[in-house]
């Protein structure tokens, strides 16, 4: 499940720095491809799995997109 490592708001992980933090809610809203991209086939080099695997469809990444797109971008 996705909040294991991301958190229930999407800031668990800071993918930024202190200066300039990055989270899933910040991918989400300023490069959604990207987003898209990393949940269909996961992140290489991380224990984050591909959705296509999971059969997940092309809609499930889409409702998760628009969910996380909902998430703050700002630190917590």
């Amino acid at each position: 499940m996705c909040t294991t490592c991301h958190g229930a708001d999407g800031r668990l992980l800071n993918f930024g720095d202190a200066t300039e933090p990055e989270y899933v809610g910040t991918i989400a809203g300023d490069n959604t491809w990207e987003f898209i991209h990393k949940v269909r086939l996961g992140q290489p080099g991380t224990p984050m799995p591909a959705a296509i695997d999971s059969g997940w469809s092309l809609e499930d990444v889409i409702d998760l997109l628009t969910f996380a797109q909902t998430l703050s971008a700002g630190a917590p």
